[in-house]
């Protein structure tokens, strides 16, 4: 198998991971600023553990040179992560998912006030669709203002926004790798979240139960450890275009465990919604230059 064969079953395979997150919190009872804690400590860990096997170290200068980039992109890690659980909570993985993964058109509007990247008409309508696909996931025209369905709409809408933010801070991160940056990141996520963990009485909420830490430690350790270790090595190797398209696989995968193993509904609104976010970011990421792509 060539390695570029073997790049894309990495990728396939880390995508069907990052699609179960979801489903598994939905088996660890305790309060999303835990769960973010125990998912980049035990990650960070891990990371470093597969580096070590492999000889390597993480480029201390590097880091030292874009820390306080890293500083902010953490902190922003933190409150995409802790809205994404919360969404988990109120909503199904489903609704969750699909209003998180509108995280392109805030990348696309960022990119158009930060960058002053070109806002074209493609995009403008890229934008409408995703939004319009939003509100007919979230519910409201089927079942009104349920203030639970809304609530996790909006955790799911506003950890896309931050995840948004994430990938627009990394663009001013000179010379460091995807692995250093993801090392000093979930370092940062549990060195922020230990103390709000503690300010906000979260420890006091913990329900341990046996399951419940299982799952923590395999959304730890398998899927932000591992995961992202196989990640970056598949898409430091792949053309931008097949990282793209193979990414979809994601939220795809996160709507038919919704519908099949957890048994949330999902109705033809969910549908047609869930065709129209991830359409209207299909298009806005994989139909740019050519010459990029």
């Amino acid at each position: 198998m060539d390695d570029i064969n073997r790049s894309r079953l990495q990728l396939i395979f880390s995508m069907l991971l990052f699609g179960t997150i979801g489903t598994l919190a939905r088996y660890i009872n305790m309060p999303s600023s835990i769960i973010c804690l125990g998912r980049a400590f035990f990650g960070v860990i891990t990371i470093l553990i597969l580096l070590g096997a492999r000889k390597e170290k993480p480029d201390a200068e590097a880091i030292r040179r874009n820390f306080w980039w890293l500083l902010l992109s953490s902190a922003l890690m933190c409150c995409n992560w802790i809205c994404q659980f919360e969404a988990y909570k109120y909503t199904t993985i489903a609704t969750a998912t699909l209003c998180y993964y509108m995280q392109p058109v805030f990348y696309i509007l960022a990119g158009a006030v930060v960058l002053r990247e070109k806002l074209t008409t493609k995009k403008v309508a890229c934008v409408a669709v995703s939004f319009c696909g939003m509100i007919l996931v979230s519910g409201v025209l089927q079942i009104g203002f349920h203030i639970s369905e809304l609530k996790g709409a909006v955790f799911g809408v506003t950890g896309g926004f931050f995840y948004a933010m994430v990938v627009l801070i990394n663009k001013y991160m000179k010379d460091i790798s995807p692995v250093n940056t993801t090392i000093m990141q979930l370092a940062l996520v549990s060195v922020i979240m230990l103390p709000y963990s503690a300010a906000t009485g979260a420890f006091r909420e913990v329900n341990v139960t046996l399951i419940g830490v299982i799952c923590l430690l395999i959304l730890g350790v398998l899927h932000t450890g591992i995961g992202y270790i196989i990640y970056f090595d598949a898409v430091n190797k792949l053309p931008a275009q097949t990282v793209g398209i193979l990414s979809y696989i994601d939220p795809v995968e996160a709507v038919m465990l919704s519908a099949f193993l957890l048994k949330e509904p999902v109705n033809i609104y969910t549908v047609i919604g869930a065709v129209m976010i991830l359409g209207a970011a299909a298009v806005s990421e994989l139909t740019g230059d050519r010459k990029t792509a």
